[in-house]
């Protein structure tokens, strides 16, 4: 189910609010989904003739059930023990040659990551956010093995953004063994993945675990993947957006003041830097991004789902798992985020800062 099939699904069982007047990208669309606890799709985006944005459309856990095929009334713990089911099935994805991504291709002078309606999502966020609900695809440098991740991103030029992540995850680690060698790390963003592709990409799967094999199971069916061109990286075929591009070596910049999953604002001095090399999208694409900060917030309701099926991993700190993982699986979401700020604790699969 892609993403235009689930905000269907959604519209047809009531569940999506439809924003129809127009709204500024700046500020005004995070302040509307904070202000909402059901899946939102603004549809008249001041600058923005004929682009969409896409928010909170996993803010409980019966949207969760629905993402997933399974009725969004049934209980949590039926939602929680398909899920446990569907892992222990992972399904490997294919290569497909047919992407409505291949509509629009841009190439790298006239990449402007600004033509997308790309939100600033609070007055605390320094810029505005590329990545904020999307994946990121990089390949460690000596074995190949493929990492699918979440890594918030700040638009910074018109091909550049931030990466933000902590040196002990997935991608820290392909930074670190690209710059050992002094090469630059190809990596390929995808906006507008389905929802089980999220889910995976948020999950603290070992390392070396291809998460596209675990969003498979999830949706008990192969994901399609589209080979990029400027990079040897592969992306959902049905997103609605992906940028193909490389982090560059040594260069280090800040990302933020953001406002995080702890609700309070925060700043990473040490974040990568991406250029971009390649951008498609769908005709009339839809940016799907999520706005945090609020306890509850959907990124909470999927860290709770992962925290579930033991797949949160607070940078492999015992003392961190055990004391947010139990307060996720009870979703005392208010406790949750105070132990992040006396703690400053980042689930590692998010980014430092977009674990929001």
């Amino acid at each position: 189910m892609d993403l235009r099939s689930f905000i269907d699904l959604l519209s047809s069982q009531g569940h999506l609010k439809r924003i129809e007047r127009q709204v500024d990208w700046r500020f005004e669309i995070g302040s509307i989904t904070r202000e909402h606890r059901e899946p939102l799709l603004f549809e008249n985006i001041k600058g923005y003739p004929g682009n969409r944005v896409f928010t909170n459309g996993l803010s409980n856990p019966g949207l969760i059930a629905l993402s997933l095929g399974l009725d969004s009334r049934q209980d949590l713990k039926e939602t929680i023990r398909s899920a446990k089911a569907r892992l222990q099935k992972p399904l490997s994805p294919k290569i497909t040659d047919s992407s409505p991504l291949l509509q629009n291709v841009v190439r790298a002078p006239d990449i402007d990551f600004l033509t997308l309606p790309v939100p600033q999502w609070s007055p605390k966020d320094a810029g505005r956010y590329l990545g904020t609900w999307h994946v990121n695809v990089t390949k460690d440098p000596e074995t190949g093995a493929r990492n699918v991740g979440v890594y918030r991103m700040q638009v910074v030029g018109p091909k550049h953004a931030t990466v933000s992540t902590s040196p002990t995850s997935d991608l820290g680690r392909h930074v670190a063994k690209a710059e050992k060698i002094g090469r630059t790390l190809q990596m390929a963003v995808a906006i507008g993945v389905s929802e089980t592709v999220m889910i995976a990409a948020s999950a603290a799967c070992p390392y070396g675990y291809d998460e596209y094999q675990f969003a498979g199971g999830l949706e008990t069916k192969r994901l399609q993947l589209l080979k990029c061109e400027t990079v040897d990286l592969e992306i959902p075929a049905d997103a609605e957006i992906a940028i193909e591009g490389f982090i560059k070596p040594g260069e280090r910049v800040q990302d933020g003041p953001y406002l995080d999953y702890a609700g309070k604002a925060n700043t990473n001095p040490q974040a990568f830097l991406f250029e971009a090399t390649r951008l498609m999208f769908r005709n009339n694409p839809i940016f799907r991004g999520s706005s945090v900060g609020l306890p509850g917030a959907e990124d909470h309701q999927v860290f709770s789902l992962l925290a579930h099926l033991d797949l949160v991993d607070f940078h492999g700190r015992r003392s961190r798992q055990l004391v947010q993982n139990p307060l996720l699986r009870k979703r005392l979401f208010r406790p949750f985020q105070l132990a992040g700020r006396l703690g400053g604790f980042h689930p590692r699969n998010w980014g430092r800062n977009s674990a929001k």
